[in-house]
């Protein structure tokens, strides 16, 4: 009887920690070129080249432009250049 108890308790144990420990946060990747899409309005920002998102749009309509999570990224590098310049 205290076997099947025991097992039990491990048993349990196990399920409670698998369901409450959060899962390992994905990373997301910042893609450099989004399409817009004419018709809706949404934007879609999973194109690494303006290549891949021309094909994307070719036959449907839309037009590519740059990501706005790149165009922050690369602000901010080149502000952090010029800081890095500017110091004393």
């Amino acid at each position: 009887m205290q076997r099947i108890f025991a097992f039990t308790v491990v048993v349990v144990g196990a399920t409670a920690t698998a369901i409450l420990t959060p899962p390992e946060p994905v990373a997301t990747k910042e893609y450099a070129v989004c399409r817009l899409d004419y018709d809706s309005g949404i934007r879609s920002c999973a194109f690494e080249t303006i290549d891949q998102c021309v094909s994307a749009i070719a036959g449907r309509g839309g037009s590519c432009v740059r990501s706005p999570a790149s165009e922050a990224s690369a602000l901010f590098a080149h502000a952090t250049q010029l800081h890095a310049r500017h110091r004393h």
